[in-house]
């Protein structure tokens, strides 16, 4: 009965009334906007008139808002409005010590978030099912040239300042192993420490100056990222998209400050990030063209995926049966070539890394968020029974983790765990796993807000972090340093500008953001959906994989790099549910 009521014509702008209350409610406590604030009733006219719209446009064009479309809009408003209360739930109860309050004001602040991003949804999904970016119009030519000369001029003030390169203590160590000082390691992975070594002997038998041996390899980053543009670029002309668009892509690589920084910065995430966009782009070109020249950029491209970040491979072993099953019309070509990809990686893993004597990393590498739980646990001084704390006390030294416990950066309780005990630790995996998850079982609250934190940079957009804030080489004893060829006040002051629009310009600020990012990439496949064009989907699938594989076991909450090959592929996901082409699965199909 209520729901007749609610959905009748003549109740209309009752209805109004109470999601736009509601969404104004959820807002004044997310945003911290006073009760007797003068954007409270701006905002609360503006939420009317917009689900008013909403309403008309419902009214005048059901072909358009069918239930299929809608429904699409609410789950996935529902979605994000459990992502919304999840991160600002103690924002939202903030001043409140009464539990029946606080539930009071999650309730009617999610009710509010689902009104208005399920509205938002609609109208997004009302524009983009019917649209497409596709023209028909002469293309321009060598436009892919264009891009990738524009990407290296973008960059080339970054590399002179930085010169030879950026390079952090996770540079130096690689830096360390390729001249032999240290023993190989395949913590920072071995594959990219041998790319390093290759372009840094080349430089050295020409030049005998490490610095200029660095150079060659920082030289070859931002030949190998701008050429990733350029494959992007003539994909796009390929798929006919529209120029306009395609210029502003590559003013989005050329442009925007981290890329440059990134793109001179010695790290396993860059040449990850182009691999990644290579790979994206080349099952793209297979799903939609099957030309002969994706495959075996598809090949290559997986294998540095695999290769260049431990999570880069569980994705794409994620990814693996979907897109078997996606293309299994065409599987005399791709599982065949799946099998080789699988074939070199686990060749160059196992007999090739343990001829050249490669440390694996430890055991506690790959447990930080159920470390990062059980520590939140004993932080809060939370009841442990003595065969509890047996286990915990043959591990660690609990005296100093709750001065040491980060609840957004994992690295101090690993270093406590290798302080203490880690061989117990590593032989009795079985033992350890029962205490995580009987501890989960007993304080399930404690480990939720432990994860959340863990995790909240790369699935929630408000979060405060730097981006592309690193500047030069620190100090070390491989004989590179920081040489820049240009400087003086005005290039500092303007690198300082650039770093900090991000958090001076809204909308822009979007960009700096992973948990945007992943909101977006949401976003297209709902659009995907909600225009039923299921094949699609699987083209979103490495980006997703990605996501959910650093929500499994990253070490820290908001770095941003580790996240950087989405920001990198970005433009790829946001223009393919627009793109309107014949496909190969289509036809198969």
């Amino acid at each position: 009965m209520f729901k007749k009521l609610y959905y009748n014509k003549s109740f209309a702008p009752y209805k109004l009334f109470i999601e736009s209350f509601f969404a104004l409610w959820a807002v004044c406590r997310a945003c911290h906007i006073t009760t007797k604030s003068f954007l409270a009733p701006i905002l609360f006219g503006a939420f009317f008139l917009s689900f008013r719209y909403i309403f008309k446009l419902k009214a005048e064009k059901p072909e358009v808002f069918t239930k299929h479309v809608l429904a699409v809009a609410r789950i996935c408003g529902l979605f994000f409005t459990l992502l919304f209360l999840l991160a600002e739930s103690p924002s939202l109860t903030e001043g409140l010590t009464n539990r029946l309050f606080q539930l009071i004001i999650i309730a009617a602040s999610g009710i509010g978030a689902f009104f208005l991003i399920t509205a938002a949804l609609s109208l997004l999904l009302f524009f983009a099912v019917p649209y497409t970016l596709t023209e028909s119009g002469k293309q321009v030519k060598h436009l892919p040239l264009f891009s990738f000369l524009a990407c290296m001029f973008g960059w080339l003030p970054y590399f002179l300042y930085e010169y030879p390169a950026i390079m952090t203590p996770d540079s130096i160590n690689q830096l360390e192993q390729v001249l032999h000082m240290v023993p190989y390691s395949n913590h920072h992975p071995w594959a990219h420490t041998m790319v390093i070594k290759a372009f840094y002997s080349i430089g050295y038998s020409l030049t005998g100056s490490p610095n200029a041996s660095l150079a060659f390899f920082t030289v070859f980053q931002m030949l190998f990222m701008a050429g990733c543009v350029a494959w992007l670029i003539a994909t796009l002309q390929k798929l006919h998209i529209n120029k306009i668009l395609c210029c502003l892509i590559i003013a989005f690589y050329a442009l925007l400050p981290y890329h440059g920084v990134f793109v001179v910065t010695i790290w396993k995430d860059v040449l990850f990030s182009g691999a990644f966009l290579l790979f994206s782009t080349a099952l793209a070109r297979i799903y939609f063209f099957q030309d002969k020249v994706s495959y075996v950029i598809y090949g290559l491209a997986g294998l540095m995926v695999c290769l260049f970040r431990s999570n880069g491979w569980y994705a794409f072993l994620f990814s693996l049966p979907f897109l078997l099953f996606a293309f299994r019309h065409s599987l005399k070509i791709m599982l065949p070539l799946h099998a080789a990809i699988l074939a070199a990686v686990l060749l160059i893993k196992v007999p090739v890394m343990n001829a050249y004597h490669v440390t694996q990393p430890d055991f506690v590498e790959s447990i930080c968020i159920p470390l990062q739980q059980t520590s939140r646990v004993l932080c809060e001084d939370k009841e442990l029974t003595p065969a509890q704390w047996e286990s915990v006390h043959k591990v660690i030294d609990t005296t100093y983790i709750k001065k040491l416990y980060d609840p957004g950066f994992a690295d101090n309780m690993k270093e406590l765990v290798r302080a203490g005990d880690p061989a117990y630790l590593t032989e009795h995996k079985g033992e350890y796993f029962m205490l995580w998850l009987s501890l989960g079982i007993k304080y399930p609250a404690t480990y939720l807000r432990a994860y959340i934190d863990q995790t909240i940079g790369f699935w929630y957009p408000d979060v405060y972090y730097t981006v592309g804030d690193i500047d030069g080489i620190i100090a070390n004893e491989t004989g590179v340093f920081s040489r820049p060829l240009i400087g003086g006040p005005l290039i500092v002051k303007a690198k300082e500008i650039l770093q900090k629009l991000g958090d001076m310009l809204p909308l822009y600020g979007l960009l700096f953001s992973m948990g945007a990012m992943f909101w977006a990439l949401i976003c297209c496949i709902a659009i995907v959906s909600a225009k039923k064009q299921y094949s699609c989907l699987i083209l979103f699938l490495p980006g997703l994989g990605l996501i959910l594989t650093l929500l499994a076991a990253t070490p820290v909450a908001s770095e941003f790099r580790y996240a950087y090959s989405l920001a990198y592929a970005l433009p790829l996901y946001l223009l393919l549910p627009f793109v309107k082409s014949y496909n190969t699965l289509d036809r198969k199909s």
